[in-house]
């Protein structure tokens, strides 16, 4: 097969694209970050940064060394002992999997049975926490990227906040994209990664924990260690120590993909997000395709979700357009598998040029395996899309 790319593009919904100023801030001079109180600053600044956009005012707010899972699990282990009910919002992969984080440590988990095609209704889990009375916590994915969903967590959190439940919020694919309010919601532990919109490497995990959430950790006393939040309470802030060493060039990336969010602007890239999300909906409408959302407004900003047409195999048409076109693409997880294709449009890549790389690559690859899809129109549509949003 000729190669008809000198450069590849990840329009994946996670690992991302890194940008070069995030890449050069890695290879800078290294130190020890358990020793240099000049690390330790930087530590602070990012946390500073952090709380800013996350809306975390008297959360506390701490990155771990360790890829997203590990605040998920920390979150679960810290705050479910056995016999705990747990209402699990259900509508995706990840979302349905937090009731196998919620059985590995003895709690009951309690499913939604939500429908995967839209977003959570918060009226259900109100109804669904008066008919359980006792719920400790409710947990909900704020963005599930198998299937693009996006949910209205802070909606949920005040609903189970009136009914005296806990919320756990995983907003690993949105942190840096979408807008959330941590304490104006009474979002108790909210998870965020590095590999998502932020446009860094994996390797750190982003956890804000509320006061409510430390009393809780304290009757609950999860006694591991590396999971173990507590151990984290007041240290970095207070004694200017981790409870292990943690990673100066991942700290150093991080700091500068949220300098790049901040110079933005928050409401320029929340916006640049909703853009993109609408340019992908009119090009996936160009192409004949069906988005997996019911609607728009059920879609992330972050990612778009597109049902492979009948006789299509979804692992093939992803290496055509890696191997053929330059352009990854991503698959689905669970019963999405092989149903599912997705393209991310997730930090950098909620941008113009990359959704026309990504949708053309769509197109081209599907049409190579028979299905055909007019390119020149997909393009069309992602211009007038922007050109409709003023860009």
């Amino acid at each position: 097969m000729i190669r008809l790319f000198t450069d590849r593009f990840i329009l994946t919904p996670g690992p991302t694209e890194i940008p070069d100023r995030v890449r050069l801030a890695m290879i800078r001079e290294v130190t020890n970050p358990d020793l240099d109180p000049g690390f330790l600053e930087l530590y602070k600044g990012v946390v500073g940064k952090l709380g800013r956009i996350l809306g975390a005012r008297r959360s506390s707010v701490y990155v771990m060394l360790g890829e997203a899972m590990l605040g998920l699990e920390a979150a679960i282990a810290n705050l479910v002992r056995r016999g705990d009910k747990v209402l699990v919002v259900d509508n995706g992969v990840y979302g349905e999997g937090f009731a196998d984080l919620v059985r590995m440590y003895g709690g009951e988990p309690i499913l939604l049975g939500a429908d995967w095609r839209r977003s959570a209704d918060p009226s259900e889990v109100e109804r669904a926490l008066e008919r359980n009375p006792g719920v400790k916590l409710v947990t909900v994915v704020h963005c599930d990227t198998p299937s693009a969903i996006l949910n209205p967590v802070e909606e949920i959190a005040r609903i189970a906040g009136e009914h005296g439940a806990l919320t756990v919020v995983d907003a690993v694919s949105t942190v840096g994209a979408v807008p959330v309010d941590v304490d104006g919601a009474g979002i108790d532990i909210l998870v965020g990664g590095s590999q998502k919109a932020l446009n860094t490497p994996p390797g750190l995990t982003i956890v804000t924990v509320s006061e409510r959430a430390w009393e809780e950790m304290e009757r609950t006393g999860y006694e591991g260690f590396y999971l173990n939040l507590r151990l984290w309470k007041g240290i970095p802030e207070e004694r200017g120590e981790f409870p292990y060493t943690m990673s100066d060039p991942l700290i150093r990336a991080l700091d500068e993909a949220l300098n790049m969010i901040l110079e933005e602007g928050l409401e320029n890239v929340y916006e640049r997000h909703r853009r993109a999300r609408e340019a992908a909906w009119r090009a996936l409408e160009a192409a004949g395709l069906t988005p997996y959302p019911e609607d728009i407004e059920h879609s992330s900003p972050t990612v778009t979700a597109i049902e492979v047409p009948g006789g299509i195999d979804a692992e093939k048409l992803r290496e055509l357009a890696w191997s053929r076109y330059g352009v990854m693409i991503a698959g689905s997880w669970g019963r999405l598998r092989g149903r599912v294709v997705r393209i991310g449009h997730m930090g950098v890549q909620a941008s113009r040029n990359h959704l026309i790389l990504g949708f053309t690559a769509l197109a081209r690859a599907l049409s190579d395996m028979g299905y055909k899809v007019d390119a020149g129109r997909v393009v069309d549509a992602i211009e007038e899309a922007y050109s409709v949003s003023g860009s």
